[in-house]
């Protein structure tokens, strides 16, 4: 690979995270939403470096009339902006969740005076799918009063459920889809909108089944789920 070509790598590849960044958001599909500073510096000094490479290297092949090449590998550098710009990879869904399943993340910690009593009222509370995860297991613990019978809305996608149902499911990362894992919730009363399809669900917390105190899959008796399409943030 030439010269040139490289320091070309360099602006396209730089351009591409500019472009995900600031242009699209899609990069909220790989990292958190605090990366976007860093992620947008580093594209802009990659482009800054590329085009100081191209004008120096311009001005070296009018003085000497010949390019330098540098090893081939360097076309590696094509694959990130290739992806970006032709299958642009999708937030992960269903087939990442089932994979984790054996390792779902643990419900975040209460705060440090534990969850407040939800009233029950006329709208929902909406809330994320770890606040109600951490809220139903303190509410097997006998602190019911954190959820009750008040009605919360959820958002997060389909998942299938081992042996029938299906699952609520949002992906947590703590830092970029690398290391992913899911928050689920097990949904009755409704039937499946079908895996990767994303839904706001409304619903009230289904307590534990008779004779067993605690469960370890919390779950929501669903009165409404309407479909909408998938957030700008899809991980939590």
């Amino acid at each position: 690979m030439s010269r040139p070509a490289q320091n070309l790598l360099l602006v396209a590849l730089g351009a591409a995270a500019l472009w995900i960044t600031l242009a699209t958001g899609e990069y909220l599909s790989y990292v958190r939403p605090g990366f976007r500073i860093p992620l947008a510096a580093a594209g802009a000094v990659l482009v800054v470096l590329g085009g100081a490479g191209m004008l120096r290297d311009r001005r070296a092949a009018s003085a000497h009339g010949h390019h330098h090449h540098g090893p081939g590998v360097a076309w590696l550098l094509a694959a990130p902006v290739v992806a970006v710009a032709v299958v642009a990879p999708p937030a992960l869904g269903s087939f990442s969740a089932t994979r984790t399943a054996s390792r779902p993340a643990p419900p975040p910690p209460p705060p440090d005076e534990g969850y407040p009593a939800l009233p029950v009222t006329a709208e929902p509370d909406d809330m994320s799918l770890g606040e109600y995860i951490g809220r139903a297991f303190q509410a097997q613990d006998g602190r019911p009063e954190v959820l009750g019978d008040a009605t919360v809305r959820l958002t997060g996608f389909a998942t299938p459920r081992k042996g029938g149902g299906w699952f609520l499911t949002r992906m947590v990362i703590a830092c970029c889809a690398g290391d992913a894992v899911p928050f689920r919730v097990v949904v009755h009363g409704a039937p499946s909108p079908g895996a990767d399809r994303w839904v706001r669900v409304t619903g009230t917390w289904h307590r534990p089944p008779a004779g067993l105190r605690r469960t370890t899959e919390p779950a929501l008796d669903a009165r409404r789920v309407i479909r909408i399409p998938r957030p700008a943030r899809p991980y939590e």
